[in-house]
């Protein structure tokens, strides 16, 4: 992981999700998000308990992985939808940024760790607007190593704005899930167990 020693704390630093808006209250021009929970779908949760569930979402996953089909209420975060090209600038459509702000990120990436990782493709992309009119990307995108045939998953925080240079805060590559593995022993006694049951 890489970080920008020069930028200002508050691109660093971890903003938690708040309520914007409750369903049915929002402004008419206001895009919202394409993977909401509709309204007459249950479960019924407060605003304050779908809170408490998108900021244990996102101090779990650091703002990458966010399920927004478990929210009815309208989030300061989002995912974003890259076929709304809202996002960006003509004629840059959104994919074409993210893909362009991934292929820097990895560059980057690959400067600090020595590797040769090439970008593949996004998968997928989270974000907030921050109160300075700057677009904060939490961006999941795939890039390949010319030794390895399998794809790795990378996730990159990237502070955007069309007037001045991305700040890349950090990329890494997305963690692997934890396995446990049962001991042998265990896996005996298991067995055992089943058979002696069937034995009944």
């Amino acid at each position: 992981m890489y970080m920008g020693h020069d930028l200002p704390d508050w691109t660093t630093m971890d903003i938690k999700a708040y309520l914007l808006y409750e369903p049915g209250c929002e402004p008419r021009n206001m895009h919202i998000p394409c993977i909401r929970r509709g309204e007459d779908e249950g479960p019924y949760y407060t605003h304050e308990e779908e809170e408490r569930l998108i900021n244990k979402q996102f101090e779990e996953s650091k703002g990458f992985d966010i399920d927004f089909k478990q929210f009815r209420y309208v989030f300061n975060y989002k995912p974003l939808d890259f076929d709304d090209d809202e996002m960006a600038i003509e004629p840059e459509t959104t994919r074409e940024l993210m893909d362009r702000l991934s292929r820097e990120s990895l560059e980057k990436y690959n400067e600090k760790e020595a590797t040769h990782y090439e970008f593949v493709k996004v998968t997928k992309a989270n974000y907030y607007n921050s109160a300075t009119a700057a677009t904060v990307y939490f961006i999941t995108y795939q890039g390949k190593a010319p030794s390895y045939d399998e794809p790795r998953d990378f996730r990159a925080k990237v502070v955007h704005n069309y007037h001045t240079p991305a700040k890349y805060i950090s990329c890494e590559m997305k963690p692997c899930k934890n396995v446990h593995f049962i001991e042998n022993a265990e896996k005996e006694d298991v067995k055992r167990t089943k058979i002696d049951k069937c034995d009944i």
